[in-house]
């Protein structure tokens, strides 16, 4: 490769790790990626092997710095993001002492239960503008405390995942605030608040949370034995931050107040930047704070997204999608062939898409929402059931939006699900405004790199660095007799789900009563 300055972006996620590299105009030279193994020791629990996780990100850089024949000094600096959430926990050796436990884990459920219970719930979100749920590191790390006293006891610092590959990298022990906001922060203050600690009952583990600053600060320097095993300079500055929803925000260039993104992924990311703070909808969501220090992001993220399709083509079209394979076909086109000759409505079926097995956070929570398909008759069939799961998908993120800001006047998709031409269409009828498609796929990657570029001082500051690397490759514009239509499913989808909502109640308690009894699995 000819002489050029580059940034290389590391986005620790939930089922791939990536690393990218980019030049200045923010053009995605390589991709290298690994798959991220989840373990499920339990039903409800999710973790992954902390080695592994480390060991993947150095065969991603490893692989780049060969395909690409790079010169290390011509890399001016590395971003590191990750998925938020979750607990990794090191001994004070800087080891691992237990398996990272996800954002996706379930088994604080019962503190999240007790908190509501108790009314510290909305005291904890009042402070900290997120609602508690068992994806909160604190959450974790009480259940920890209950079931894994010695482990706790060991335990040195309790990271996230972008927090131990920047220990790693760095040999240095911290945080951001986009990460730490998600707990333990006062986040109109942006600090750290005792009192979070307190009503969890974790009070007297403070001494793991690391010290956390602006993801623009947040920087080390590249170890020498990690330099020589990934081929960079050592001494190249790293930078740790901000966490994936947050540097995907960045790389797709949303960092003025009232510009609004969706993120189309396993999960779905429906988020508002802000000056300050916003606690509507009350109790659900987040508050995080942006890579910029004086911006906010309203998050309502759901549990699933494209994991609705996912599942749905699995079971119902897998015949089709290996014949597609052996002829060289792309699965996602015919699908979406299928789904494009049902008109919008799907002859009156409706799908929910709450296919994650922990329920839904946004815009409600409820751990027992489950999907569903109402509407269905003999006359109906794949096709029009495919489509009613991509609508349902459009909907769920127009019920966010509808708390966030109703009269969306643009969006930007990111995402693999903003690759599909049908889905974004859909996205822009639904919203009836201009739907905007970013230019390159790893948009958390790109966001740690502009982030990096920003903390090593080559960008003046974010506008600068968004103005050279962020481009849009299309826009959709809506049909507004289409609009119409979607506003009329949208109040149908929200009272359905409302009307449920006793009836999940209802199914958890007999749910728990067969389970206790061993009579299911």
């Amino acid at each position: 490769m000819r002489n050029k300055k580059l940034l290389l972006g590391i986005d620790i996620g939930t089922s791939v790790i990536k690393s990218t590299m980019l030049d200045l105009d923010g053009n995605e030279l390589y991709s290298s990626t690994r798959e991220a193994i989840v373990f499920h020791p339990k039903p409800s629990w999710a973790e992954q092997d902390m080695i592994l996780v480390w060991e993947a990100v150095v065969s991603t850089v490893s692989e780049i710095m060969e395909v690409l024949q790079v010169k290390p000094v011509d890399i001016l600096a590395l971003g590191i993001t990750g998925q938020g959430d979750g607990t990794w926990l090191i001994d004070t050796n800087n080891c691992p002492i237990y398996p990272a436990i996800l954002w996706s884990d379930g088994r604080a459920i019962d503190y999240v239960v007790s908190l509501e219970k108790d009314g510290l719930a909305k005291e904890i979100f009042n402070i900290t503008g997120t609602a508690p749920n068992c994806s909160n590191q604190g959450l974790q790390l009480k259940w920890l405390v209950d079931h894994e006293p010695e482990i706790i006891h060991k335990a040195k610092a309790a990271l996230r995942a972008k927090d131990w590959i920047f220990l790693c990298m760095t040999g240095i022990v911290s945080t951001d605030e986009s990460d730490a906001s998600h707990t333990y922060f006062d986040i109109v203050k942006r600090e750290y608040d005792e009192r979070i600690l307190e009503i969890i009952g974790i009070r007297s583990l403070q001494r793991l949370i690391p010290p956390a600053f602006p993801s623009y600060q947040n920087v080390g320097k590249l170890l020498p034995d990690i330099a020589n095993r990934i081929g960079i300079l050592s001494g190249t500055p790293v930078v740790s931050g901000p966490f994936d929803v947050a540097a995907s925000t960045l790389g797709m260039g949303i960092i003025q107040p009232g510009e609004a993104s969706s993120i189309l992924g396993t999960a779905g990311i429906n988020q508002l930047v802000l000056q300050e703070p916003s606690f509507n909808p009350q109790y659900v969501g987040y508050n995080i704070c942006h890579a910029l220090s004086n911006r906010w992001i309203r998050l309502l993220p759901t549990m699933a997204c494209t994991s609705n399709l996912e599942w749905f083509i699995n079971e119902f079209f897998h015949n089709e999608i290996t014949n597609w394979k052996s002829e060289g076909k792309n699965k996602w086109l015919m699908l979406e062939n299928y789904a494009s000759e049902i008109p919008i409505g799907s002859f009156g079926v409706m799908y929910h898409p709450y296919i994650n097995p922990s329920g839904e956070r946004s815009p409600f929570i409820h751990p027992g929402a489950r999907a569903q398909f109402i509407g269905l008759n003999s006359n109906h069939n794949r096709k029009i059931m495919l489509r009613a799961v991509y609508e349902g998908i459009v909907l769920s993120a127009l019920d966010c939006f509808s708390y966030l800001m109703p009269d969306v006047s643009s969006l930007k998709l990111g995402g693999g699900g903003s690759q599909s031409e049908l889905l974004a269409q859909m996205f822009s009828d639904a919203f009836g405004c201009s739907i905007s498609i970013m230019d390159g796929k790893e948009f958390g990657a790109k966001g740690a790199a502009i982030n990096a570029g920003v903390a090593i001082g080559f960008f003046r500051d974010f506008p600068e660095a968004v103005n050279k690397m962020v481009h849009s490759s299309k826009i959709y514009f809506p049909d507004l007799n289409h609009t119409t239509i979607y506003k009329n499913l949208l109040s149908m989808y929200q009272k359905i789900y409302r009307i449920m909502i006793p009836v999940w109640d209802q199914r958890q308690e007999y749910s728990s009563y067969i389970y206790d009894r061993g009579f299911v699995q």
